[in-house]
């Protein structure tokens, strides 16, 4: 009769241990369900036009670029001019001033805005837009100066923003020029005698 009874509490205890496991599993799913799942953001979930501004080409619109010009450096007069030549098939326009850059320098030298025309030059095919660079400050206010060894320019876009790809780079005429921290260029003009002014 013991022998029954010890029997039969272990067949309950092991049917309640079966009962609690399957709960447990059946607990865990439920729960499971409960749970976000995880979905890959869609193209449309990040910053707007981010990827699509990066990846968009410029629009250079009109505008002179270094693959319509050929750009020499001349000495006049103390200054160095800058003369683009349209060798293209069709008429561009130098917008603004060209960015200039001497040797790995960052920054541009700065424009003189007394000598902006009132209309961007149009440049038709065969002809040429003017520049002239002042390296040096006449009063000494540039500092000491060193030599450069390299020019570059990049030709801006009609916005005013430079235009993307490789710049121009006229050799120096004399192979090196003595520039300081007040060097700066003029504007595109439409003949050499203005540019030369400014």
């Amino acid at each position: 009769m013991k022998h029954r009874i010890w029997a039969a509490a272990a067949l309950a205890v092991t049917a309640a241990l079966t009962l609690t496991a399957c709960g447990s599993k059946n607990d865990d799913k439920a729960g499971a369900k409960d749970e976000p799942s995880a979905v890959a953001p869609s193209a449309d979930e990040g910053e707007p036009g981010e990827e699509e501004a990066d990846d968009k080409p410029q629009d250079k619109g009109d505008a002179c670029a270094p693959s319509d010009m050929k750009v020499e450096a001349g000495s006049r007069s103390g200054k160095v001019l800058l003369v683009a030549t349209n060798t293209g098939k069709k008429p561009c326009t130098a917008y603004g001033f060209p960015y200039v850059r001497f040797d790995q320098d960052q920054a541009t030298a700065a424009a003189g805005e007394e000598t902006k025309p009132k209309a961007p030059v149009k440049v038709a095919p065969g002809k040429s837009a003017y520049a002239a660079v002042t390296p040096t400050a006449p009063d000494g206010s540039g500092g000491p100066g060193r030599d450069a060894h390299k020019l570059s320019l990049t030709f801006q876009s009609p916005n005013g923003d430079p235009l993307q790809g490789d710049p121009s780079t006229p050799a120096l005429p004399t192979g090196t020029l003595h520039v300081d921290d007040q060097a700066k260029a003029t504007y595109w003009l439409p003949d050499e005698a203005a540019a030369l002014k400014g």
